[in-house]
């Protein structure tokens, strides 16, 4: 799995939190999906690694919609 600076606890401009790196392939090149959490709602979801930097919330903020995160009843 490539590496990146990005910790757990990170957070984005938008207030996402990163919460877990996961090793399931993501939708992009070589991406991994990252569970991230949003700061305003708390709602969880999964997105490529390298769309960190700008995700905001498909809960809250209308942004585009995440991937299932794996045990997630909702």
């Amino acid at each position: 799995m490539p590496t990146s600076e990005r910790r757990e606890g990170d957070r984005n401009a938008n207030d996402q939190v990163l919460v877990a790196k996961t090793t399931r392939s993501g939708s992009d090149h070589n991406q991994y999906i990252w569970e991230l959490r949003c700061g305003f709602c708390s709602y969880e979801y999964g997105a490529n690694g390298s769309d960190f930097h700008h995700r905001k919330c498909p809960n809250c903020q209308g942004g585009a919609p995440g991937f299932r995160i794996e045990g997630q009843v909702r």
